[in-house]
């Protein structure tokens, strides 16, 4: 059995995740200019020795053959500000920092919602601490800009940040929104670039299956997942020749193409926060194979790694297990179809 069809018969899906079955080549002639690699939701942390899981994820970008020549950072790159204590956020920073360095290309950060300090009633700091929101993890790693573009062999990349800042009832919390004021910047700085294909990245996405993919038809059309002006963002997107929108945060790969701008989300890093695989998804990225002007190919990557549960990951190993047997009931009724 090939590995596309083991790949679909597991999941129980269509081509989800499968560049090249998603979009098809634009010319024959065409010829990959250079690859990009899309890395997300990584929630470094040394709890479920999740760090020595990010050396493997680190190890596998690097013995990529062709190399890459760069890395988008998809967000929630530590785990995690929002929720944990403040040495611990601080531990998983350093951790990220150190075992990034490893990457053989460079890399571009993005800012996630976990990657925040204190936006949320859950905070362990004070709602007045100094580093609150994103100024703590900017400093830490050195990112200047919470939202930027750079060019790269004649294309454009732009990194959003999705997570706005605002006053909650409970203090310091944020809103799945791209602020009014990146918005303007992200008109001009697209409309200086219009000559170039482009490639926008943001934590949050602009679409997502969840609800389908769940069968869950009391989700709100607009979840805390989704951008709350995603219309806004989108508008921009289809009239300045941006080629794709990569996604994160849901953990799962799929896609969806509209209006020529092709939305992308990658699986996680992490997968199931390093507590095991994510509805069928092993821990991975995705590698794009870009042309002179256009997007050729893309498709996930995985990579082998044993999650190392923790005493009290009841939760987990529940969920692993029904993982299995879901995957066991899959099996035995793709054999009982097949015709002897």
């Amino acid at each position: 059995m090939s590995d596309r069809r083991s790949f679909l018969k597991k999941l129980g899906l269509s081509a989800l995740g499968l560049g090249t079955l998603s979009y098809p080549k634009k010319d024959a002639e065409d010829e990959v200019h250079f690859r990009i690699v899309h890395l997300t939701d990584q929630h470094v942390t040394s709890r479920r020795q999740g760090h020595e899981g990010y050396k493997k994820c680190i190890a596998s970008v690097n013995a990529l053959d062709p190399a890459p020549d760069l890395v988008l950072m998809g967000g929630d790159m530590v785990f995690d500000g929002l929720y944990t204590e403040l040495e611990t956020y601080k531990e998983s920073i350093s951790l990220y920092k150190e075992i990034t360095s490893g990457l053989k290309m460079p890399h571009y950060p993005c800012i996630g919602n976990h990657d925040v300090l204190g936006l949320s009633s859950r905070r362990k700091v004070p709602a007045d601490h100094p580093g609150i929101g994103r100024k703590m993890i900017m400093d830490e790693i050195g990112m200047n800009d919470d939202y930027y573009s750079f060019n790269h062999k004649g294309w454009h990349f732009v990194v959003l940040n999705s997570i706005h800042e605002m006053d909650g009832e409970n203090g310091p919390s944020y809103e799945a929104r791209i602020s009014e004021k990146q918005l303007d910047w992200l008109r001009y700085d697209l409309g200086d670039n219009l000559d170039k294909p482009a490639i926008v990245v943001s934590h949050l996405a602009a679409f997502s299956h969840k609800g389908q993919i769940n069968n869950d038809f009391d989700m709100k059309a607009m979840s805390p997942i989704i951008l709350q002006n995603n219309i806004d963002l989108r508008y921009i997107l289809e009239r300045h020749n941006v080629k794709a929108m990569l996604q994160g945060h849901t953990h799962i790969s799929e896609d969806f193409r509209f209006n020529d701008v092709w939305y992308i989300t990658s699986q996680a890093a992490s997968a199931a926060w390093w507590g095991g695989n994510w509805l069928g998804f092993k821990p991975g990225y995705t590698v794009m194979e870009l042309g002179k002007e256009d997007i050729i190919n893309w498709y996930p990557v995985t990579y082998e790694w044993e999650h190392q549960l923790e005493p009290g990951d009841t939760v987990e190993r529940e969920r692993i297990q029904n993982r299995k047997n879901l995957e066991q009931r899959q099996d035995s009724l793709y054999k009982a179809e097949i015709k002897p």
